[in-house]
């Protein structure tokens, strides 16, 4: 392939990143809003950056996500440090060492495309190699991921760099070549954890005869290296007494991609582990407190592993035909044009970038040619190693997809060798419709080609709306409300919030974390905004209706958007009816909260029992969670209980609360059993978190007056 070329490739990508960078940036509605926010697994890498950055790292069990791309953003953050962020928030600012490292990660995808448009000329010649390279250049999706505090830029430049060393090994260029190989693919897994399928494919490929002889004695090579590659994740979790080559994550991952459902689709998408806690920042804790409790002990990383992977079997056993079709469908997915949304939709941002959405910079139309390709390219032939590389590429990301779950950019790793059998395609059915080839074939060609298009745009998955981004759109909307120095500021933030929250309902009525997000901030309480409660529990109750039937498998499509009576009646309904099996861990967060925001709104006499009701079985769902026990205190209190009243208030002083409320709550409970000296230390603790409270320092002087 010619150097012109290959300049060609890189100026055509340069200037698509540029181009995106530039509109995305500028963007003053919801797409530049989010896009100026990390979160998400962007979140997870960012904070576990700064631990490496800060030297305070620690973990109890061994890594659970690919530790690499945080390791070198680490180093990055310790010598240009980012600006401090509270640990808490949900979404970051994006500032200077983010837009530098994407700058950076921008040039990586330059260097992918180049890197795909020599791969294609290896292997089918140098138009093949100049329009994958094109397609590479210009692909949105792979832009859109380069654009984010992600690691698939570095993935697939560690990808492409295996494939081509693999290659070089097949041919015989040297033994330093394998061990440039092995390197490359031990890398690639504490990047990626399916390059240890590519590494598997890799060994097999050298102890079978191909490219007209085996290479036995190059296995061991590649095999040791690999393992010297990530011996450092390795060391790390050996001195957390647990022997995990790398991380401890493919069993949750496969109990998300096998839901314990028959619907089919389900599964295909990424479900987290307990209802609306989609963060990465939840999964793993979700993923130990799940397995942990059916346990009934601490497990270590590899047990919680064992553990997933055993319910997964579970549920492929007491759903066959679901879990058959699933992995069908993901199979498809590969070659599929659906992207499937990530907590970042590239759905969503296509609209501020129309250009980078079009059939040959997705793959709405490369995907169906790739697979055409994958089937009708040939097969044997001289050279024919080659294309067993590519395949083998995507054989591979396939195989991962059908055991786990999809999402856009656990795709990318694929898109090389989908870029190179769709452009293989493209050239050899242009040569066949230019040649000489008879009318019938060439008519053939076109309609097989045009065939698998069309097969290409069958939905596998009930339609997929941005309601993800909408809904992490009402996070930083939210956040920036709660910040805002001003009414004017903070009105105008919760408003973004609630409409943005809404959106992402309109897409998805039965989303609960869109819900959650809604609730949220219809109840922000800050000194420049009212909480707008009356409507809060309307959505409350909502929610409620939507987890209970998760857990009971009870449909209330036809009462969900009705009036709250309706809600009501079939809440009560549901709530006698038995769990589904498992589904009490996974709604259990969720429906704990929508019990207590619907427990809160009910003061009335007569709604007071139910109230309590709720909150027992929030607290039924989460033991340890303070609201919940404060919110049990003021009830029994109101009911007239009030030894089990006080019990419920000092729990939650066990547990850490601190709050001017809680102590004045117990303060005026102790007073009105005339236990005056009590009641004063409580009205006391209270005034020292909130010295200037005019109601507690008149109760306390009540209390010491009764004394």
């Amino acid at each position: 392939m010619t150097t012109r070329a290959l300049l060609l490739v890189a100026l055509v990508a340069l200037l698509a990143r540029t181009g995106y960078e530039l509109t995305v940036m500028t963007d003053d509605g919801p797409v530049g809003t989010l896009s100026n926010h990390i979160m998400g697994d962007e979140r997870a890498y960012d904070r576990f950056a700064r631990e490496v950055a800060a030297g305070t790292l620690e973990r109890e069990r061994s890594f659970y996500q690919e530790p690499l791309y945080a390791w070198a953003v680490g180093l990055v953050y310790k010598v240009f440090p980012p600006e401090p962020v509270e640990t808490h928030v949900a979404a970051v600012t994006r500032n200077a060492v983010h837009i530098g490292i994407v700058v950076v990660q921008h040039l990586l995808g330059v260097l992918t495309a180049v890197m795909v448009a020599l791969l294609g000329a290896r292997c089918l010649g140098a138009r093949v190699g100049l329009l994958a390279g094109l397609f590479a250049a210009l692909s949105g999706p792979a832009i859109f991921h380069e654009a984010m505090l992600l690691k698939e830029s570095a993935a697939l430049v560690l990808w492409l760099t295996s494939l081509h060393l693999w290659l070089d090994v097949l041919e015989d260029k040297g033994r330093w070549r394998a061990r440039l190989l092995g390197l490359s693919l031990g890398l690639g897994v504490l990047l990626r954890g399916n390059t240890y399928f590519l590494l598997a494919l890799v060994l097999v490929s050298l102890v079978m005869r191909v490219n007209g002889r085996r290479r036995l004695l190059v296995v061991p090579v590649v095999l040791v290296t690999a393992l010297v590659a990530l011996s450092p994740a390795t060391i790390h979790n050996l001195r957390r007494g647990e022997f995990v080559l790398s991380t401890y994550q493919s069993g949750t991952n496969a109990a998300i991609g096998q839901p314990d459902s028959d619907e089919a689709w389900r599964g295909v998408a990424y479900e987290p582990v307990r209802a609306a806690q989609g963060d990465a920042l939840y999964e793993e804790e979700d993923a130990i407190a799940v397995a942990e409790a059916a346990a009934g002990r601490r497990l270590s990383g590899p047990e919680i592993s064992r553990w997933w992977w055993t319910e997964t079997a579970r549920r492929v056993s007491d759903h066959p035909s679901a879990a058959l079709q699933r992995v069908g469908r993901k199979f498809l997915h590969t070659f599929h044009g659906l992207e499937i949304p990530d907590v970042k939709d590239w759905a969503f941002f296509v609209p501020a970038v129309p250009w980078l959405g079009t059939p040959l910079s997705d793959f709405r139309w490369l995907g169906p040619l790739a697979l055409l390709g994958l089937l009708v390219l040939p097969w044997r032939r001289e050279g024919g190693h080659k294309l067993f590389v590519v395949r083998g590429s995507v054989a591979v990301v396939a195989l991962t997809l059908m055991l786990f779950y999809v999402m856009g950019r656990y795709r990318l790793a694929a898109a090389p060798g989908l870029w190179i059998l769709a452009a293989g395609v493209l050239v050899a059915g242009w040569r066949t419709v230019t040649g000489g080839a008879s009318l019938a074939r060439k008519a053939g060609v076109v309609a097989l080609g045009a065939g698998f298009i069309a097969l290409g745009q069958l939905p596998l998955h009930p339609q997929i709306g941005p309601n993800i981004s909408w809904s992490n759109l009402a996070s930083v909307e939210l956040s920036l409300a709660r910040r805002a120095d001003n009414a004017d500021d903070a009105e105008r933030f919760r408003a973004r919030a609630v409409s943005a929250a809404r959106r992402s309902l309109s897409d998805a009525p039965g989303f609960p974390a869109g819900r959650m997000m809604l609730i949220r901030a219809l109840d922000l309480d800050t000194e420049h905004l009212v909480p707008r409660q009356a409507e809060a529990w309307d959505n409350a109750w909502r929610l409620l209706a939507t987890m209970e039937a998760e857990r009971t498998g009870l449909g209330i499509a036809n009462v969900l958007e009705r009036e709250v009576a309706v809600l009501a009646a079939a809440v009560e309904v549901m709530r006698v009816s038995p769990s589904l099996p498992g589904q009490d861990a996974y709604v259990g967060p969720s429906l704990a909260f929508a019990c207590r925001r619907v427990a809160q709104g009910m003061r009335s006499p007569e709604q007071l029992p139910v109230a309590l009701q709720l909150v027992e079985t929030s607290l039924k769902l989460a033991p340890d969670e303070i609201v919940a026990w404060v919110q049990r205190g003021l009830i029994l209190k109101r009911i007239g209980r009030l030894d089990e009243a006080e019990q419920a208030y000092r729990k939650a002083l066990l547990l850490g609360e601190d709050s001017v409320e809680l102590h004045n709550n117990l303060g005026s409970l102790l007073l009105s059993t005339e236990r005056c000296a009590e009641a004063a230390l409580s009205f006391e603790r209270a005034l020292a978190v909130d010295p200037g409270n005019a109601k507690v320092a008149d109760n306390l002087r009540r209390a010491q007056a009764c004394e």
